[in-house]
């Protein structure tokens, strides 16, 4: 039994010579049935198309009997045409054939390729994948984020495994610091390229290596403060310290564990209550207090953004033209909006 990265590579190198021959096999073919059609227009006397459909249909062994040779070499020339047609037929649809079961393997093995445009591309390994798939999925739904094709690229057949991800969602096998993988997700082209790796140092290579080949916007997971700056540097449009937030959750959850609880449901968008932030001009030029009431009941304001942040701003404070509100909503809210 091989193991299975060589037998990665030799299918690899199967499908490239394939789809090659195939190519090369089809031009033979075509080649050969105008050259027979040019002998047959010119023995029998007819048009050349009369003629390129009799040699179709002969080389293709379908022979309806509707135009058939009257010479003598017009008769040579059918039985070369009929030799020729099953010997180069039938090895071109046995290649097409082939080529197809090929393809088929290559999909199933994660070593296909994408040509989406303006897509998600998720690299990582473990629950942070499985995770942004599912928050992504559901703020489509629900028209929160623009709706694109998600591509996920994991290490290894046992990581797809594992995440067993939705049938929608492109699983690309490889190693995505090499530049066949990542242009195989079609990396040039998406629009957002998010970064959940186990290793900061990875992820600081991968950054650079994804701002090098397109100019998606990338969003990276760090596991170390320090490693921040680093990823900021080398492209990264937005960086969450994933330990040092669940180490201050952790803490939160011995003096304050009801914060914890609010936190875990804000960050399921899935269910319960989320933090969206929506553009509303009835809101602009009015006092805050106002736009509570403008809002309610689907949304409840905390803040709003506009340059800055602005969390819990006084009742009276007046919201700025062109803010966009912090709000808070229960997902049954956001169903009812949009049916």
């Amino acid at each position: 039994m091989l193991p299975v990265p060589v037998l990665r590579k030799l299918l690899k190198i199967h499908f490239k010579l394939k789809k090659s021959r195939i190519a090369w096999l089809a031009l033979g073919v075509s080649v050969l049935a105008v050259i027979l059609a040019i002998l047959f227009m010119v023995f029998e006397g007819l048009d050349f198309f009369t003629a390129l459909y009799w040699a179709v249909i002969t080389m293709s062994t379908i022979g309806y009997g509707d135009v058939t040779p009257t010479t003598q070499a017009g008769k040579i020339v059918a039985m070369i045409a009929a030799v020729a047609g099953i010997s180069s037929f039938t090895a071109l649809v046995s290649l097409i054939a082939e080529y197809f079961l090929t393809s088929s393997l290559r999909r199933m093995m994660g070593m296909h390729g994408v040509r989406f445009k303006d897509h998600y591309v998720v690299i990582g390994k473990g629950p942070g994948v499985r995770a942004f798939v599912e928050e992504i999925i559901a703020a489509m739904e629900r028209g929160e984020a623009e709706r694109g094709k998600i591509v996920a690229i994991v290490e290894s057949e046992d990581e797809k495994r594992k995440l067993n991800l939705p049938e929608e969602v492109e699983v690309l096998v490889g190693d995505p610091t090499e530049d066949d993988t990542l242009k195989r997700a079609s990396i040039e082209r998406a629009k957002h390229v998010i970064l959940t790796p186990e290793d900061d140092s990875k992820a600081v290579f991968i950054t650079l290596k994804v701002k090098s080949m397109s100019k998606a916007k990338i969003h990276v997971e760090a596991l170390r403060e320090e490693s921040v700056p680093l990823l900021k540097n080398a492209g990264a449009e937005r960086v969450v310290l994933s330990r040092g937030l669940a180490g201050r959750l952790l803490a939160s959850s011995i003096f304050e564990p009801e914060v914890v609880n609010v936190l875990e449901d804000l960050m399921k968008s899935s269910e319960g209550h989320d933090i969206v932030i929506i553009s509303d001009e009835r809101a602009w030029n009015k006092k805050f207090e106002d736009v509570i009431e403008i809002l309610s009941p689907s949304y409840f304001p905390i803040g709003y953004v506009k340059g800055e942040m602005r969390l819990a701003p006084p009742l009276d404070e007046v919201v700025p033209q062109g803010a966009k509100l912090i709000c808070i909503t229960g997902q049954s809210d956001v169903r009812k909006q949009g049916t």
